[in-house]
């Protein structure tokens, strides 16, 4: 009788030992192959973002592990970082802070040779912006081929005094949720031949979103990067770099 309840201990004994055992190992198994993934997902992200870095300097597409990143050769990482330019009759800006500016391209504009080609399109520009507990105004300047400029500023709330231009209601984007916009009339635009449009955002941030019937020029470069490890693991990168930006000062209005 104390033989079998000896044996039945030592067999209660022997399962438990074993459940922990197991348990620690199947942990152990687990927390590794976690740790694998953390790690191919890092070498991912570093890869794509290397590849938008080079596609950005070398100013066209690349792929990983030739070229400027030949140093990812053997890594098992593949990929690559396409670059293209946007068209479209609608452009959102990102958040503008209180007292910046976007700059907006109506001509088509050549990065390498700074210069500008072809002609301002006749037609209205509209420029919609956001509303909130403080409602933004802007400032719109719109630079000319002769170097004049056209100046109209928009204040919602009626805080600059003496001001003759009112914004508009209703005629922003359905997807916008915007509730204010002002349309430049096409008549300035097409007169000395306009190139630019810089906003400059006043009392509370807001996007900007600029629109027409027909498509605007390319605004920047966007470039998608996408990295895939031999385990699967994959990471993408989506930058978009706009043509160059003027700082608010050069156009500021004191009010």
């Amino acid at each position: 009788m104390k033989k079998g309840q000896i044996l039945l201990i030592t067999v209660m004994v022997l399962a438990t030992i074993m459940t922990v055992v197991l348990s620690v190992s199947f942990q152990s198994v687990t927390e590794t192959q976690v740790t694998k993934l953390e790690e191919d997902s890092q070498r991912a992200l570093a890869a794509a973002e290397a590849a938008v870095e080079a596609s950005l300097n070398g100013g066209g597409n690349v792929t990983i592990g030739e070229g400027s990143l030949l140093n990812f050769s053997g890594s098992g990482i593949t990929g690559s970082a396409t670059v293209t330019s946007l068209i479209s009759n609608k452009f959102t800006t990102p958040m503008i802070v209180k007292d910046s500016s976007y700059t907006f391209y109506l001509r088509t504009y050549n990065p390498e040779t700074k210069a500008f080609s072809g002609t301002a399109v006749d037609e209205n520009v509209t420029i919609c912006f956001d509303s909130g507990t403080i409602d933004p105004a802007i400032e719109i300047t719109l630079v000319k081929n002769n170097s004049r400029v056209n100046k109209y500023i928009i204040d919602p709330a009626s805080r600059i005094q003496n001001l003759t231009l009112t914004p508009g209601v209703g005629n922003c984007p359905a997807d916008s949720n915007f509730d204010y916009y002002y349309s430049i009339p096409r008549a300035d635009i097409v007169a000395n031949n306009a190139h630019l449009i810089i906003v400059r955002v006043m009392y509370a941030p807001t996007k900007l979103i600029f629109s027409r019937s027909t498509d605007f020029p390319p605004q920047g470069s966007t470039v998608s990067s996408t990295a895939t490890t031999q385990t699967g693991v994959s990471k993408k990168v989506v930058l978009f770099q706009s043509y160059p930006q003027i700082p608010a000062e050069f156009f500021t209005t004191a009010f």
